[in-house]
């Protein structure tokens, strides 16, 4: 009986600070999230969808971004942010003009952080068309979140 009480106060100090070092991770966490969600609201729903601004985008892509595009053939073809931009100005706008002046909104599916890596799924909607569901990778620098890689599916 005498160890239960001797126990039982170690072990509540044990959770007790195992919650205060989750809740500085989670608020941590907190701050890392809204970065990164701001990186892909500003570099991409609004630098790749809305404006086509290559200063914007740049911002929060990393110079070695690479979009990964699945052929119909099963090979990956990969393409740098100055090659998508150019697509979506000299064919995407030429093609569907009015998809690409309709407002991009966005839900975020999913996001994980691990240190200074991190993984994000994105619904990218115009106007209330569902366009893409997309899967992006990032890294922190000192320059803050970079998106790095990005696969994607159109709808």
């Amino acid at each position: 009986m005498d160890r239960v009480f001797f126990i039982l106060p170690i072990a509540l100090l044990m959770v007790l600070g195992c919650n205060r070092d989750s809740s500085k991770e989670e608020e941590m966490n907190r701050g890392e999230i809204e970065a990164i969600e701001t990186t892909i609201v500003n570099s991409y729903i609004h630098g790749v969808h809305e404006t086509q601004d290559s200063g914007m985008v740049k911002v929060g892509f990393h110079k070695d971004f690479a979009m990964l595009v699945s052929e119909e053939n099963g090979d990956l073809r990969k393409v740098s942010v100055d090659e998508w931009l150019n697509f979506i100005n000299n064919t995407a706008k030429v093609q569907s003009p009015e998809l690409w002046k309709t407002k991009a909104t966005y839900r975020l599916e999913f996001l994980d952080v691990t240190g200074s890596a991190a993984s994000v799924k994105l619904e990218v909607y115009k106007g209330d068309k569902h366009f893409s569901t997309d899967y992006m990778l990032l890294y922190k620098s000192r320059d803050g979140w970079k998106i790095v890689s990005k696969i994607f599916k159109l709808w």
